[in-house]
């Protein structure tokens, strides 16, 4: 079945089929149409192209009433089944989409963060499902724009009229390089250090990236790109090989060998994590709970997954 067929399928012929089933069970135009709910003549209409389009006639007038024909009497069990299966096919849509969360997420809190909150969230609603979506933060934005996710744990936050926005965590943002660097032995630098150092970043579309370009901006220079990664490891990795600096929050388990991070004492070097929906979307419950969870519950475990 091609998408040209389940479109009349879903859009004309179960509609005239429902209208059919109704003219053959109460063998009269206008009994049907009071149970449908509509006037008599959308009834005559709906079965007249249904004929026209089967090329067959289903059903003849006996008085003031109809009957079936022999092809009305052959189709009125097919349709019943279809229109049976359609409803079994609504009815397991709506349980589903009743209890399914559709979340998407930044790599960077696969690992720890979101399990935790799926598994803390299914404690109290074990009948919770999710659909899940691991995009870097633009895609992330995107789908939240087009609504094919119902919430995004995102950073930064995108800061769009039409998008509503819940701060869950603030996590620092340092400056890596590598441990034999004569900066390693320091604490804390300006951001303005970078502007003479390779930069190891993260490609364009990650929130990482659009936070470092915006410090960058802010002080005044374009930064020295030497690489583009994918994810955050590698790049700590080339920090380690000694092909440059890179600006990412801390390593949640402990220095990576050959690397050394420093404070950036440089004032909007954070990132924000939060919750973000698209303000007017119809909420299921499923959802609302799990919003709910997250705005209470997520500060704690950020702060725990992330430090």
């Amino acid at each position: 079945m091609n998408d040209h067929d389940t479109a009349l399928i879903t859009r004309v012929l179960a509609p005239r089929l429902r209208t059919f089933e109704a003219v053959a069970r109460t063998e009269h135009i206008t009994r049907a149409a009071e149970e449908l709910g509509v006037p008599q003549p959308t009834v005559s209409r709906s079965l007249a192209r249904l004929q026209e389009e089967l090329g067959v006639v289903l059903v003849e007038r006996t008085g003031r009433g109809v009957r079936l024909t022999r092809a009305g009497a052959v189709l009125l069990p097919h349709a019943r089944r279809a229109l049976n299966a359609l409803a079994a096919g609504g009815r397991e849509v709506a349980e589903a989409t009743a209890t399914t969360v559709t979340l998407a997420f930044l790599p960077t809190l696969g690992a720890e963060v979101v399990p935790a909150l799926i598994r803390g969230f299914r404690q109290r609603y074990p009948e919770a499902r999710f659909t899940l979506f691991q995009d870097v933060w633009a895609a992330s934005v995107g789908r939240l724009r087009e609504g094919s996710v119902d919430v995004a744990l995102t950073s930064p936050l995108p800061g769009e009229p039409d998008l509503e926005e819940h701060m869950l965590h603030r996590q620092p943002l340092r400056l890596v390089v590598p441990d034999s660097h004569p900066l390693a032995q320091r604490d804390r630098v300006g951001f303005t250090v970078v502007a003479t150092e390779p930069l190891i970043a993260l490609k364009h579309g990650r929130g990482l990236r659009h936070l470092t370009d915006e410090l960058c901006h802010r002080a005044g220079f374009e930064p020295q790109v030497a690489f583009e990664g994918d994810e955050t490891h590698t790049v700590r990795g080339l920090v380690a090989a000694g092909l440059g600096v890179a600006v990412l929050p801390a390593h949640p388990h402990g220095l990576l060998p050959g690397t050394a991070e420093l404070a950036i004492d440089t004032p909007g070097a954070h990132r924000t994590i939060g919750l973000v929906r698209r303000i007017g979307q119809t909420e299921t419950p499923a959802v609302a709970a799990f919003r709910s969870f997250v705005i209470n519950e997520g500060p704690r475990l950020l702060a725990e997954g992330l430090g």
